[in-house]
């Protein structure tokens, strides 16, 4: 009777597959971008005919490309755009979350409702603490585009376990593994934001140990991860420190891969192997403790990104059980965009010295300009800031952030523009994911990326769930045009507008670069020297003098 309970319920919730798949074309024209081809980028006259029925399709072609590429038996969810009342969520749903996670969701986090997202993927989520015991909960996959709500999707399950187990004091029952240190602090930030009693969270500070990517000594370390319930470390961190310390992970309950399509992308990343090792050892240790009386808990394995689809394949071989695939398609315009075409050298230069003095005010400026490398981040660093300092208008707060920062030096930075105490930051694809980036308004695509994913995720740092809608602009050369297009295509976009400046609008720039251009190749020459500090802001009278063109 339960089986038969169970495959009814799972049919209401899978969707059937059609031979009938998303035709993009009715989206875009194949020609793409063209010279003087009006005000979009692939419009085509089908458009607004084929715009809803494309949806129904593109729903179709998901449950066809989960079905083909990552498990024939994984459960296939669509979020619906439903949103439910955080303070009425025990009243109307079946799965109860603790009153304390609810009181702070809205009390501390100051939210009122639960996202499409959270408002369907909890309902199975929440279901872990119930073990095996329950007939619909599984692994989960949540492919959700950026910024609408996948992480606190995961920390309320977490949390809600948590509470309800009281018995998980001094065990680490969860283990959060992400791509970089940026996500690690800021989800780090929003678990200890709840206050749980007991709940200590924490990540792997490698200067603990006399050797940073030794980890031998930790099980003679006995205090290194006394009464620690939550890890959260990036997954290089983790792989050094998991062979030498199987033991650790015996009471794992909880393993989170957010990000796994960025994880999945490292060339040296073996994390089906320690997803799989996991899973063996909580089984083994369950086995060898077995209670009758008890129900058996598997491994819940949570994987989340915005697009998790293009790594399906290389998830095949995990070891998962009962997977369960929940995806969300966005069916309305989140931000504006604009693309320019740029043909010189400098044209980018001056095309984002215009964008950045054509915006009203800059109070409340807060824009993300993204470059595929440090070199060219620290080359429009050095245009931008000797610019506005030669022509006086050195009141926009700029910074570059990268990689070979100091730690410290980052955070800072990152601090300081979260908070709007800087205007413009210029960086590479080491912030595109994950970040809380709620009050950034413009996104600026310097350089386009090699592939359409990075795009949608750059993106993703504008229209951030309380947030208002921002504006986008891409700079494109020729080559180039088939990436946008393909991120049209993935984010169901009727288009983007073509935008582009009169010549008389870049003429006194263009007068100026040209004049700055020797000076800037200067500094960068005594940087490399050591002359200058590569970071540091100088005054353009104070250049003029350091390089002796004064």
């Amino acid at each position: 009777m339960q089986s038969s309970l169970y495959i009814n319920q799972v049919k209401t919730l899978v969707e059937n597959v059609s031979d009938d798949f998303f035709n993009f074309d009715e989206l875009i024209g194949e020609e793409g971008i063209q010279p003087g081809d009006g005000t979009t980028v692939g419009g085509t006259g089908g458009v607004a005919r084929g715009i809803h029925g494309g949806v129904a399709r593109a729903h179709q072609k998901k449950v066809h490309e989960v079905h083909s590429s990552l498990s024939s038996n994984c459960r296939i969810i669509k979020i619906e755009d439903e949103e439910v009342e955080i303070e009425k969520w025990n009243e109307v749903r079946n799965t109860p979350i603790n009153e304390f996670i609810i009181n702070a969701l809205i009390n501390k986090f100051h939210f009122k409702t639960f996202l499409p997202c959270q408002s369907c993927v909890l309902n199975y989520s929440l279901l872990s603490k119930n073990g095996s015991n329950s007939l619909l909960n599984g692994d989960i996959y949540i492919e959700v585009p950026t910024g609408l709500g996948k992480t606190l999707c995961y920390i309320i399950t977490i949390l809600d376990y948590f509470l309800y187990k009281k018995d998980q004091n001094g065990k680490l029952f969860c283990l959060i593994l992400t791509a970089t240190e940026e996500l690690v602090t800021q989800i780090l930030g929003v678990l200890n934001k709840f206050e749980v009693s007991n709940l200590l969270c924490q990540g792997i500070n490698t200067n603990m140990f006399q050797m940073n990517i030794y980890f031998d000594e930790l099980m003679d370390s006995r205090d290194t991860f006394k009464d620690t319930n939550i890890l959260v470390t990036t997954t290089n961190k983790f792989e050094t420190l998991f062979y030498s310390n199987e033991e650790l992970f015996k009471d794992l309950k909880f393993l989170v891969i957010d990000e796994v399509d960025k994880i999945m992308s490292f060339s040296k990343s073996n994390i089906n192997s320690l997803v799989n090792s996991l899973s063996d050892i909580v089984e083994k240790y369950q086995m060898a403790t077995r209670n009758l009386y008890k129900p058996k808990n598997f491994l819940q394995k949570i994987f989340v990104s915005a697009t998790l689809c293009k790594v399906s394949d290389n998830l095949m071989s995990l070891n998962l059980y009962r997977p369960i695939f929940f995806y969300y398609i966005v069916n309305y315009k989140r931000n504006e965009e604009f693309y320019l075409r740029i043909k010189g050298k400098y044209s980018k230069v001056y095309v984002v010295l215009r964008l950045i003095m054509d915006i009203p005010t800059k109070d409340n400026l807060s824009m993300l300009i993204f470059c595929n490398s440090e070199e060219s981040a620290h080359l429009l660093y050095r245009f931008l800031t000797v610019y506005f300092s030669y022509t006086n208008e050195d009141s926009y707060g700029i910074k570059e952030y990268t990689r070979n920062l100091s730690n410290k030096r980052k955070k800072k930075i990152l601090n300081d523009f979260l908070t709007q105490k800087l205007h413009i930051l210029i960086c590479t694809d080491s912030i595109s994911r994950g970040l809380d980036t709620v009050n950034v308004n413009y996104v600026v695509n310097y350089d386009m990326p090699n592939h359409y994913n990075v795009l949608t995720h750059r993106i993703g740092r504008l229209s951030r769930h309380n947030s208002k809608r921002g504006t986008v602009y891409h700079l494109i050369r020729k080559k180039e045009k088939m990436i946008i297009n393909k991120s049209i295509r993935q984010r169901h976009l009727k288009g983007i507008e073509k935008m582009k400046f009169k010549k008389e609008k870049l003429q006194d720039m263009k007068r100026d670069i040209k004049h700055l251009k020797p000076l800037i190749k200067d500094i960068i020459a005594k940087e490399e020297a050591e002359v200058l500090r590569r970071h540091k802001f100088y005054p353009y009278d104070e250049l003029v003098q350091l390089c002796g063109l004064g």
